[in-house]
């Protein structure tokens, strides 16, 4: 069994259409250093996120996400986005 990352997209106000996916291959998180592609056995980090789009990736399947500023967390296979403003792409 492929081990995935659990997803938590986090931001005040927004409504999306869908909700996020849960589960995840790989999340690229738009740093303010540029970006961090993650993946399942990730070393503990924490980041401030840029602007730009945040990626998410199960089997064949990318959804984006526009983010704009905010802080995000890796800590085992959890992955959590607090974005300032977000938008879906999907």
């Amino acid at each position: 069994m492929d081990k995935k990352l659990r997803l938590h997209i986090i931001a005040p106000d927004t409504k999306l259409k869908k909700s996020p996916p849960e589960t995840a291959d790989m999340v690229v998180i738009p740093c303010s250093t540029g970006e961090l592609g993650v993946l399942p056995g990730r070393l503990p980090c924490t980041m401030v996120l840029g602007n730009g789009m945040l990626r998410v990736t199960t089997g064949d399947e990318t959804v984006q996400f526009k983010v704009n500023g905010g802080l995000a967390t890796v800590s085992g296979d959890v992955v959590t986005v607090l974005a300032n403003e977000l938008k879906a792409l999907y």
